[in-house]
């Protein structure tokens, strides 16, 4: 009765195996529990016909075979990512690579043939820019110091030549009336 029972078990099992796309192995724990509960007892010993014994074996071989397989599948599955991380790997150290190079090219500017860090630069730049600032106050002020010393100049050139021209006229006056006078003498000789 218990070998009808697990020949109809295996049947309908062989079905459902057929009818599914999926094939799905006995789990071997299940295949020893089914084939412990139809064997007979003798004494101590269990009693297992060969054909069960002989499907366990051919049972445990596929599925020892199919790990084996689903093992190699995975082997080669690891090899593959491996593969990919190192080429990920290179590729990542490539790319942070050409980040600092970037970086560095970004932070940096060429002046003459040479390599100047922008921040160097940028204060080199704002100190040339304020001494020129500071020249040009300096300048300006200069400028309209000079620009009021010159006028006070010749304001004061203006004024001299005023008095210049007011002495000129005095002496010249004065020669005049100076020579009138000796006129008037050497008049006043003569007719004498």
């Amino acid at each position: 009765m218990k070998s009808v029972l697990f020949f109809l078990v295996l049947f309908f099992c062989s079905l459902v195996n057929a009818q599914n796309t999926f094939e799905k192995p006995t789990p071997l724990a299940t295949l020893f529990d089914s084939i412990y509960s139809i064997s007979n007892s003798y004494d101590r010993y269990k009693i297992i016909k060969k054909i069960y014994l002989q499907d366990l074996k051919q049972q445990s071989l596929d599925s020892v075979k199919n790990y084996k397989q689903q093992l190699a599948q995975k082997d080669s599955l690891l090899k593959i990512e491996i593969g990919n991380f190192k080429n990920l790997k290179a590729e990542a150290e490539k790319t942070q690579i050409a980040l600092k190079e970037s970086i560095l090219k970004e932070n940096n500017i060429t002046l003459f043939g040479t390599s100047i860090r922008k921040t160097n630069y940028n204060l080199v730049l704002w100190l040339m820019m304020l001494l020129l600032l500071l020249g040009l106050c300096i300048f300006i002020y200069k400028y309209n110091n000079n620009k009021h010393i010159t006028k006070n100049a010749q304001n004061d050139l203006t004024e001299i030549e005023e008095e210049f021209t007011a002495f000129r006229k005095k002496t010249l006056e004065r020669e005049q009336k100076l020579r009138r006078q000796l006129q008037d003498e050497i008049n006043k000789q003569r007719n004498s």
